[in-house]
């Protein structure tokens, strides 16, 4: 949907899927206005005729073999349509937990969106600075939207990664590597537009001793 800024008209390109039904807080880009943004509703009216007739009573006579059958066939076909509906709506987190499931959503033309799907993380860094006797890290960059459509933002996954030999490697992430810490920073942000850049800073995090490196992922 197309919304334009009551305050100076600029206008903008917003997937009506992150509005709620009550609305949303929105702000321009260019002037920082502030306002609340509904999503469109169309509403149709169907009018049907009333037809008169008379109510039919009908008795059927099934055996307790038959309708046995029946049910057993029903309920197999309701797990086949729930399974089948959790492995293509669900494949989004299925493909996160089990990432060589990716290939196979592919086979069968299932395309799969990960989280940060169409954006991107540049000029990541880190400054370290101490507060007391404790060294205090704190991670920095930019998320940008290079898709051509409005994405949404998820939360940005922080590790610290060390040397695979480290003490304190966290063993449930060891297959990821040594990861000496992780943590999760929200943007102020929830979505971006197409070609939108937004900046972000983490809140200050005791460094671990042993860290080598920086990881910022979705």
């Amino acid at each position: 949907m197309i919304v334009t800024c009551p305050h100076c008209s600029k206008r903008y390109m917003l997937d009506e899927g992150l509005l709620p039904p009550e609305g949303r807080q929105v702000r321009c880009i260019a002037c920082h206005h502030v306002w609340r943004q509904i999503p469109d509703i169309i509403l149709h009216t169907y009018n049907s005729p009333f037809i008169g007739g008379a109510d039919l009573a009908l008795q059927m006579s099934v055996s307790s073999v038959k309708q046995s059958s029946w049910v057993g066939w029903m309920s197999f076909f309701g797990i086949l349509i729930l399974c089948t509906g959790t492995l293509i709506f669900g494949r989004n987190w299925i493909v996160t937990h089990w990432p060589k499931g990716e290939k196979y959503y592919e086979l069968v033309g299932f395309p799969v969106t990960l989280p940060g799907s169409g954006l991107s993380i540049a000029n990541a860094s880190s400054q370290i600075h101490q507060e007391g006797a404790i060294e205090m890290i704190r991670v920095m960059g930019n998320v940008t939207n290079i898709s051509d459509s409005v994405r949404a933002i998820p939360y940005l996954k922080i590790k610290l990664m060390g040397d695979a030999s480290h003490h304190q490697c966290l063993e449930q992430y060891k297959e990821e590597g040594c990861i000496l810490d992780q943590w999760e920073h929200r943007l102020s942000a929830q979505s971006l537009l197409p070609g939108e850049k937004i900046q972000f800073e983490t809140a200050p995090r005791p460094k671990v001793e042993g860290s080598q490196h920086i990881r910022v992922e979705f």
